[in-house]
C-alpha cells in the first residue's frame, strides 16, 4: 500500500489550529504531521517531509534572532525550496519564506486589519494553487510586517498594502500575506489583543461586521487554495525519494 504523503504543519502560535485548511488538506489523503515551535517541537530533519505548511505567528522576522527556532526554520525552508520539496507559507510563514528565498520583511507604516479586495494577476493562471481562486477575492489580513516578493520569484496576487501579497518560487514554493486558514474561533482569540485594533485604527464594531460579511466565504478560498496546494503535493510526492 503506497504510504500517504507527509505534510508537516509548523505552528508558531500559543494556540495553534488549522481552521479552514484543515478539511481540504485531509480530503487530499495527506498525512499531518503538526509540529508546535513554541512549545519545542522540532523541526524536520531535510528529506523527512515531502512537503511543508508554515503558518502564521506573532513573532516577526524582524527580530530574528530573539528566536532560535525561526532562524533553524528559514535555513530549512531554504534548504527545502532549492531542494524541489512543495510548500506554502502563511502569513509569518509566507514572510520566512520570502527571507529565506533573498526577500525582505519590514514593518508596515501601521498594524492592518482589514477583508481587503485582492485581484489574481495574469501569472496566477493555470497556478497549482492560485489558479483555481476567483478573479477578485477578499483576503483577511491582521498583519504589522509584510514582505517583498523575493528575486526570481513571479507576484500572484494584487496588493493590499504597500508588501506583496502572494508569491511562487520556482515550481514548489509559495507565500501569501493574508489569512485564508482564519475561521471564526480562531479570529475571536485575536480579538482580545485590543491594542492590535487601535494601532490599526479600527473600530472593533466595524471589523466584526466585515467578519459578519465575508468570514462565510473563508471556506471557498481555503478549499481552492490549500486544497490546491495538497493536490499539487500528492501529484509530486510519488515522483520525489526521500532522504
Amino acid at each position: 500500500m503506497t504510504p500517504q504523503p507527509k505534510l508537516v504543519v509548523l505552528h508558531h502560535l500559543d494556540k495553534t489550529f488549522l481552521g479552514t485548511a484543515a478539511e481540504p488538506l485531509r480530503a487530499a489523503g495527506l498525512e499531518l504531521d503538526e509540529r508546535d515551535l513554541k512549545q519545542g517541537d522540532p523541526l524536520p530533519v531535510i528529506g523527512e517531509a515531502d512537503a511543508i505548511l508554515s503558518l502564521g505567528g506573532d513573532q516577526s522576522v524582524r527580530d530574528l534572532e530573539r528566536y532560535p527556532y525561526l532562524v533553524d526554520e528559514v535555513e530549512l525552508l531554504r534548504e527545502e525550496a532549492e531542494r524541489g520539496t512543495p510548500m506554502l507559507g502563511v502569513c509569518l510563514g509566507g514572510q520566512l519564506l520570502a527571507h529565506a528565498l533573498g526577500g525582505n520583511v519590514d514593518r508596515l507604516p501601521r498594524r492592518v486589519v482589514t477583508w481587503a479586495e485582492v485581484e489574481k494577476l495574469p501569472a496566477a493562471e493555470g497556478d497549482p494553487v492560485m489558479g483555481g481562486l476567483p478573479d477578485k477575492l477578499r483576503a483577511l489580513h491582521w498583519n504589522e510586517d509584510g514582505f517583498t516578493i523575493p528575486p526570481g520569484a513571479v507576484e500572484l496576487l494584487s496588493r493590499a498594502t504597500e508588501a506583496g501579497e502572494a508569491f511562487r518560487w520556482g515550481e514548489n514554493a509559495w507565500g501569501i500575506q493574508f489569512h485564508p486558514e482564519t475561521d471564526a474561533a480562531a479570529i475571536e482569540n485575536w480579538y482580545a489583543d485590543v491594542d492590535w485594533l487601535t494601532e490599526a485604527g479600527v473600530d472593533e464594531d466595524a471589523a466584526r461586521e466585515a467578519d459578519r460579511l465575508h468570514l462565510p466565504g473563508q471556506h471557498a478560498t481555503a478549499d481552492e487554495l490549500f486544497g490546491g496546494f495538497a493536490r499539487f503535493v500528492t501529484s509530486r510526492a510519488r515522483a520525489r525519494p526521500r532522504g
